[in-house]
């Protein structure tokens, strides 16, 4: 058994919680920063097509109450986030595009968190294949 499918150290937490603070910033971060309202926003369907909807803010209740015990299930939750909103939006569209350019930035924040984890001696050394960011593609092929 890996270091991977422990509970997070601390300072993994405080180090997951910045990056999500970053996203949540971020100029199009209010878009994503709660969970989507689809009776208010008029998306009849979008139950239908968003089977397992995520935004910023369940993510951040999710760390402090300690539910993840591993990088995998943040960041997964995270890209859910984004994919969530490129798959129920059209390509092009400005709400694909600003989820496009925070997954984008979430994949050099974690990759680069994930990098400190292991220096830190929280990963295991063989984390660059168990935290593949393909794992946290959604199953559009995106």
């Amino acid at each position: 058994q890996t270091q991977l499918h422990q509970h997070p150290p601390a300072k993994l937490k405080v180090e997951c919680l910045e990056v999500l603070k970053g996203l949540q910033s971020h100029v199009h971060g209010w878009v994503f920063n709660g969970p989507v309202d689809p009776v208010d926003l008029g998306l009849h369907d979008y139950f239908d097509v968003i089977k397992r909807p995520m935004d910023l803010e369940t993510i951040q209740k999710r760390l402090e109450n300690g539910c993840y015990h591993e990088l995998k299930g943040f960041g997964g939750d995270v890209n859910l986030t984004f994919d969530n909103a490129m798959l129920y939006n059209p390509e092009g569209s400005v709400i694909w595009n600003m989820a496009k350019e925070l997954k984008d930035k979430f994949c050099v924040d974690f990759e680069n968190l994930a990098r400190k984890a292991n220096t830190a001696g929280c990963l295991s050394s063989d984390f660059s294949d168990i935290l593949s960011l393909s794992e946290f593609s959604d199953d559009t092929g995106k």
